[in-house]
């Protein structure tokens, strides 16, 4: 456990991969949990059973070091829309219209190119991840999400939508104390050493 559950904190084990799959991606499956201000934002219930986020967590480690930068730099929604929270904007961008196809073109991919660096769901990889989104403002991370019609009927999260805020030094200090301690654990237990040498040599040029 990274951090204060009542404030902002991770939590993750490696377990036993259930499929057939090779290699550093294998070895990186374990269970996570974000909890946020005494909301944990990953699990969910599938057919009414709850359910612990488990996936292959390298792909969260890959997005987070990648994009936590973006995240702790104070910068402008790039579209000239009106919201106050993440969610917001995000809401107003899809009211756009135009008959100009590379205008629309651009909005859109503006609009997504923010979403990739704001968000993990784009690295979900199949999985049922929470779509969480994380914006600095000030001296704190707004962090919003919204699960409401994302995946099938019989998957539900306990907290459907919602927004908090942490401070950003709590933030950023969590992040950096997972990330570590999953590229030393994993490094510990792999057997696929090229790969990762490769892996923890990208993650820590990013950070």
């Amino acid at each position: 456990m990274f951090g204060d559950t009542r404030i902002f904190a991770i939590k993750y084990d490696f377990t036993k991969n259930p499929f057939n799959e090779k290699g550093l991606l294998a070895e990186s499956w374990g269970k996570f949990e974000l909890w946020v201000n005494g909301k944990e934002l990953c699990k969910f219930s599938r057919n009414n059973q709850d359910t612990t986020y488990e996936w292959n967590l390298i792909h969260l480690v890959e997005w987070l070091s990648e994009n936590l930068p973006t995240i702790l730099t104070d910068e402008e929604f790039p579209l000239p829309v009106q919201g106050k929270t993440s969610i917001e904007l995000l809401a107003s961008s899809l009211e756009f219209d135009s008959d100009n196809d590379d205008e629309f073109d651009e909005w859109f991919s503006t609009k997504q190119d923010w979403e990739f660096k704001h968000s993990w769901f784009s690295s979900r990889g199949g999985s049922y991840l929470s779509e969480v989104y994380f914006r600095k403002i000030g001296n704190q991370v707004e962090i919003s999400w919204n699960n409401e019609g994302v995946y099938s009927e019989e998957i539900s999260f306990p907290y459907s939508t919602g927004l908090e805020y942490v401070p950003i030094h709590v933030f950023e200090s969590v992040l950096k104390d997972y990330i570590h301690d999953f590229l030393q654990t994993l490094g510990l237990k792999t057997e696929c050493n090229d790969e990762y040498v490769k892996f923890s040599e990208q993650v820590l040029k990013v950070k």
